[in-house]
């Protein structure tokens, strides 16, 4: 119920719409009674004593009412599927707002077929319900109706009547439960459907060079299968619903029928009195079971909801301070201050970090794997929160700072390069999004991209397929320079910007990074050692500590972790 009731907190905003929707209905519910109430009129007046003025009313009647029911349909329909839609609009921007407001962390636990499952095809769900849920009034409405008039018809046959609906209702309540589970059920295997999918999608290369398309195909025949035999599972219930109370609802009428045929014989009911009740209980039976079927719709759409709100109160582990300071100005000052980081309680990252990197120095970063490098960086613009300590620039403490502008004077060129769908010029401006052509161009000059650019069918204007795919990698990676160099950063963070790439290219590169480098504070990831024989501080990480501080040459006389990590990358070298 609580999940249902914050599903229908979303309406808030439309009430004075539901309401008019809820008089719609109200009036569809009306005209739906009304042929039952006529009903009398049509056999004892113009059948059995023939007044062709109660034929001529009745006909007339007839048409304005469904009319009236007509226009009170189609403006509750259109109206409820503006609201719907406008608030699935607001649900959608609500979760993606509230991914945008998530750290790193969050994402690191999640599959991103998951997510796209719940912000696209759960939302999509839970719009059944909204578009419903004044039919579901007018439905209330005309059983209420009709229950009333048969009683005052008849009381006798009304109790009959009446006994059946608990039947009813524990069979839908039954199909509700039972409903409830495998919608839930069957999101989430839609969520692992989209999981192979966007996986084989991101990963084509990797699968067609590895000649992994069996294997590939394997687990998204697995995951159709599971999605096939839960959606059938579901289908059967639906299935069944129907029919099991149209079954019952025909024995009862049956036995109404019967008793009722007795009473006229007997002289307490006329035939009119008859055929008008047994109209308006065939018209209650209409109400009951669209009232089952919304059972169904709503336990789905709780199923559904529960898995859009995890996302909405997902909890937000890097806040902005109410009062947060504005960054206006970097020299590029960067300080560690007794940092632990651990993504799980009890399994430290990182451990005791104490290091102050003056403004415009180079910083590599070295060290095996899964020392903490990448945590490290990822603490400087705020990616993660230090379990303790704290992280600095230019003597401010990152968590008292604005994380837009403190952003804005950090510029990242990752060692996988990601580009949007868009143009060339488009993917540059990300660096500066009010950029001018010319402020673009220069960039591109600077990155050594320029002349590649112009080489390409359209220039600057050139659509990139999704991720880049008509660049090669170096393209790719000059495209991710010339965004930083628009950004005009204080504070640049490498991740070996020229792994895997080809000689020519990678002069490049390197070429434009020294540019990029000038009188910036740089930190480096460094895979190969090679690239950061000159950088001004060398920290060596192992096991989340920072064991060996210095230059190239300083750290290979003491003859540590860097001196024997150093000796291998070259020895592996020279045997290449």
């Amino acid at each position: 119920m609580a999940t249902f009731k914050r599903i229908l907190s979303y309406f808030n905003d439309y009430k004075a719409a539901l309401a008019f929707g809820i008089l719609c209905s109200a009036m569809v519910a009306v005209c739906t009674i009304f042929p039952a109430w006529i009903m009398k009129s049509v056999v004892n007046d113009v059948l059995v004593n023939r007044n062709i003025a109660a034929l001529h009313w009745i006909a007339v009647a007839l048409v304005v009412v469904m009319f009236l029911k007509g226009v009170a349909d189609f403006i509750r329909g259109y109206l409820m599927h503006y609201v719907s839609q406008s608030i699935l609009r607001t649900i959608r921007t609500t979760c993606f707002d509230r991914l945008l407001r998530l750290s790193l962390s969050y994402y690191e636990k999640q599959r991103t077929g998951q997510l796209m499952s719940r912000v696209t095809a759960d939302v999509l769900i839970l719009q059944n319900l909204l578009v419903s849920f004044t039919s579901l009034i007018g439905d209330f409405i005309a059983f209420i109706g009709f229950c009333f008039y048969i009683f005052y018809l008849h009381w006798k046959l009304a109790v009959i009547s009446i006994v059946i609906i608990p039947f009813i209702g524990a069979l839908i309540n039954k199909f509700s439960r039972k409903m409830k589970k495998i919608g839930s059920r069957m999101q989430s295997r839609i969520g692992d459907l989209s999981t192979v999918l966007q996986e084989f999608i991101t990963g084509v290369k990797v699968v067609k060079s590895f000649t992994l398309e069996e294997f590939v195909k394997d687990r998204f025949e697995q995951a159709n299968g599971a999605n096939f035999a839960e959606t059938m599972r579901g289908g059967r219930i639906n299935a069944a619903t129907t029919p099991i109370i149209e079954f019952i609802n025909t024995c009862g009428l049956a036995i109404i029928f019967w008793y009722g045929g007795y009473e006229v014989i007997r002289g307490n009911l006329d035939a009119g009195q008859l055929i008008s009740f047994l109209t308006a209980l065939v018209g209650l039976f209409v109400p009951i079971k669209n009232l089952s079927k919304m059972s169904n719709v709503i336990s789905q759409s709780v199923g559904a909801g529960e898995r859009v709100f995890e996302i909405i109160d997902a909890p937000v582990d890097v806040e902005e301070a109410a009062d947060a300071e504005e960054l206006t100005s970097c020299r590029g000052e960067v300080e560690f201050c007794d940092v632990y980081f651990a993504y799980n309680q009890n399994e430290a990252v990182l451990r005791n970090v104490n290091i102050k990197v003056a403004p415009g120095e180079v910083v590599a970063l070295v060290g095996p794997s899964g020392a903490g490098k990448t945590t490290f960086i990822n603490l400087i613009p705020r990616f993660f929160d230090a379990s303790s300590g704290s992280v600095k620039i230019d003597g401010m403490d990152v968590k008292r700072l604005s994380m837009a502008s403190m952003r804005r004077f950090i510029a990242m060129v990752p060692q996988e390069t990601l580009l949007f769908s868009g143009t060339i010029e488009e993917n540059i401006r990300f660096g500066k999004l009010d950029a001018t052509h010319e402020e673009i161009v220069e960039a591109a000059k600077l990155a050594n991209a320029h002349d590649f650019i112009i080489a390409q069918p359209e220039g600057y204007d050139t659509i990139l397929g999704e991720r880049g795919v008509n660049l090669s990698g170096g393209q790719g990676q000059r495209i991710a320079l010339s965004r930083a160099f628009l950004k005009d950063p204080g504070i640049l963070i490498l991740d070996e910007a020229t792994s895997a790439l080809d000689s020519e290219t990678e002069n490049l590169i390197k070429e434009s990074l020294s540019r990029l480098m000038s009188n910036r504070t740089t930190f480096m990831i460094a895979h190969r050692l090679s690239t950061i024989v000159n950088a001004d501080k060398i920290l060596v990480l192992q096991r989340g500590e920072i064991v060996e501080i210095g230059s190239h040459n300083q750290l290979l006389e003491k003859q540590g972790l860097y001196s024997q990590l150093y000796r291998s990358q070259f020895s592996e070298q020279v045997a290449m």
